[in-house]
């Protein structure tokens, strides 16, 4: 996988188990069944408190994933046609993971960080 830091600051942590790509255990997605005829674009974000992470555009990003299209191969099927020409079929190559791009974006300070400060709570 090519990692790839877009700005300053400290960046999401991730792990990679086969073709699952999981951010700071929160979102979780598997690369390979999102893989499709053309390049495909995913965003992780931050919502506007900063605390919860998805998928999707929110108010600060956290990861951009980036997976190429699917790659097929010719292959003959070793049938012949009428006139001697060997029958070929397509097949679909698995996903190359070195050809997966992760684009890690700067964490805003406040995330992550507990809140201090008791909000109303009456007893």
């Amino acid at each position: 996988m090519i990692i790839t830091n877009v700005n300053e600051g400290k960046k999401a942590r991730y792990s990679m188990k086969g073709t699952r790509l999981t951010i700071e255990n929160q979102v979780s997605i598997d690369l390979e069944e999102r893989q499709s005829d053309v390049q495909k674009v995913i965003d992780v974000c931050l919502d506007n408190q900063l605390q919860t992470m998805r998928e999707g555009l929110g108010a600060w990003y956290v990861a951009t994933i980036i997976i190429p299209p699917i790659q097929r191969l010719l292959a003959g099927t070793g049938e012949y046609d009428e006139n001697d020409n060997e029958v070929m079929s397509e097949i679909e190559l698995p996903l190359d993971m070195n050809k997966v791009e992760l684009r890690l974006w700067g964490l805003p300070e406040e995330y992550g960080q507990e809140e201090s400060i008791d909000e109303g709570v009456t007893e």
